[in-house]
């Protein structure tokens, strides 16, 4: 199975051991099934609010070669989920791995929080990957007590898009911009980082004085790389 640039990019930075990887969101379930073939270690639960979504989904991992005991289809709103699974009655500690990817900055935000909210014992990790308002995702989920795991620019399709893994057991701070994930010797990133800028001074120029403190820090990044 071929996945997208941004899929493949997720799939590769999943580094660390998970009880359960949680494919939110779904879809067609590909980023998952590509999961259940790296990560055999791991339990992989495909997640979508949509029930057509998730009967065919279950339907064709029913007929596939993987084992029942390795994945799980969940018709639900992640934003009401539960991870309280039933080992947690023995007092076994797991680690899950949430990935949310393809939905806008606010929607992304929003589902954080409520995973926070709904299980604060857990111990759990995200890999976000939102379509758009990428420092206004960074500023909120470090105000959820995140920290920093790892980061990457990802083209794909002739877009840009960070990919962001966050753990409830770091203490790495976010930064606003990104920090480790820039390489202003590649193209590519010098590119992306020319928009970001261009963006924030179409904002400033129509009046939003709010952004002139990201533009500053945004300006900072291609200052050291001059």
């Amino acid at each position: 199975m071929s996945l997208s640039p941004r899929l493949n990019s997720i799939l590769e930075m999943i580094d660390g051991q998970y009880d359960h990887i949680w494919d939110c969101c779904c879809d067609h379930g590909y980023l998952g099934q590509a999961i259940l073939q790296a990560k055999p270690e791991a339990k992989v639960h495909f997640l979508d609010v949509v029930e057509s979504i998730t009967n065919k989904l279950e339907k064709h991992l029913a007929g596939s070669d993987y084992s029942i005991e390795r994945w799980q289809v969940h018709c639900e709103d992640l934003q009401k989920l539960r991870l309280a699974l039933p080992e947690t009655a023995t007092n076994i500690q797991h680690r899950h791995l949430l990935i949310i990817a393809g939905v806008g900055g606010d929607l992304t935000l929003d589902m954080v929080q409520a995973v926070l909210q709904h299980n604060p014992n857990c111990d759990i990790d995200f890999l976000i990957c939102p379509v758009r308002q990428l420092h206004k995702v960074r500023s909120g989920v470090k105000t959820l007590g995140l920290g920093l795991v790892n980061e990457k620019i990802v083209k794909d399709g002739g877009r840009y898009y960070e990919a962001i893994h966050l753990s409830t057991l770091s203490d790495v701070e976010i930064p606003a911009v990104g920090g480790l994930m820039w390489d202003l010797a590649k193209d590519d990133h010098k590119e992306y980082l020319r928009q970001n800028i261009s963006h924030y001074q179409r904002m400033q120029a129509q009046g939003n004085e709010g952004v002139r403190k990201i533009l500053a820090e945004y300006m900072s990044l291609q200052e050291l790389s001059a």
